[in-house]
């Protein structure tokens, strides 16, 4: 848990992501991810020097009949605050709706429903397991099918809600969450879902592993180019000449005009 406590205290330290007095609501989903994020807030809240509270919630979607047995009897094991809530989320977006494209609504949907749960239950922060795979995941869904340099960010605050969302494990490599879940056993169940691993985000982590055959360290280099915002060179910040030169106006030109230099070859 080492590498998971240093992966939290490094994004804590760096975007400020929680505060004395919080009280935080972990949304777990019986995965890896999220019961390492679990596990790590509470080891956390042990050695950090900030006082926090912290409960953890999973949503029964309603899809599939789900064992949790193991998840409850980890989470009284280490005195953690952990309840099921049950919801119509899966039969409104696949009876109900019939949707094609179910991921985005039911997304919508879980966001809301934890959201509320946290409220209702006096928490100001909701802490999602989202790791580094996943920033960079999204970060290429949106490039390649919304056509914009996007992802989610590590903190964000919701005015509706006043919930704040945090996202402790963005630092956290996808092959290292395998590993200390395996060396915790931790009690990790599939996914309830009809359509885990046939979506656009499983391509996307396909193409990861393709890119990583071209650059070992792809996901690093990625991270960092997120991250360093002062490094940003796109268009926005283009250096431009003065328009006035000794009292003559410049002609303009088309920015998108090719010239005959044979780079556009």
């Amino acid at each position: 848990m080492k590498q998971v406590l240093g992966c939290i205290r490094r994004a804590d330290e760096k975007y400020d992501l929680i505060h004395d007095g919080d009280n935080i609501c972990v949304g777990v989903s019986g995965g890896k991810d999220s019961l390492l994020l679990m596990y790590g807030l509470k080891l956390y809240q042990m050695f950090s020097k900030k006082k926090y509270g912290l409960c953890a919630v999973m949503l029964d979607l309603g899809i599939v009949e789900q064992d949790t047995s193991g998840i409850e009897a980890f989470a009284r094991e280490h005195d953690i605050d952990f309840e099921v809530r049950p919801t119509d989320i899966g039969d409104v977006v696949f009876n109900i709706r019939k949707e094609k494209n179910p991921c985005a609504m039911c997304a919508k949907m879980r966001r809301g429903a934890l959201n509320d749960i946290a409220v209702s239950k006096g928490c100001n922060i909701v802490a999602l397991g989202h790791n580094r795979e996943d920033v960079l995941e999204t970060f290429l869904l949106s490039l390649f099918f919304e056509a914009r340099l996007n992802t989610f960010a590590p903190v964000t605050y919701l005015g509706r809600t006043g919930i704040t969302v945090i996202r402790p494990l963005v630092f956290f490599p996808e092959k290292d969450a395998i590993a200390a879940s395996r060396r915790l056993n931790l009690p990790v169940i599939p996914a309830n879902c009809p359509v885990a691993g046939s979506t656009k985000r499983e391509d996307m982590r396909l193409l990861l592993r393709d890119f990583r055959k071209i650059v070992p360290d792809v996901e690093n280099r990625l991270m960092k180019a997120i991250v360093d915002t002062h490094k940003y060179g796109m268009w926005d910040r283009m250096k431009l000449p003065p328009r006035m030169t000794g009292g003559v106006r410049m002609p303009e030109c088309d920015p998108l005009a090719l010239d005959n230099t044979g780079y556009d070859e």
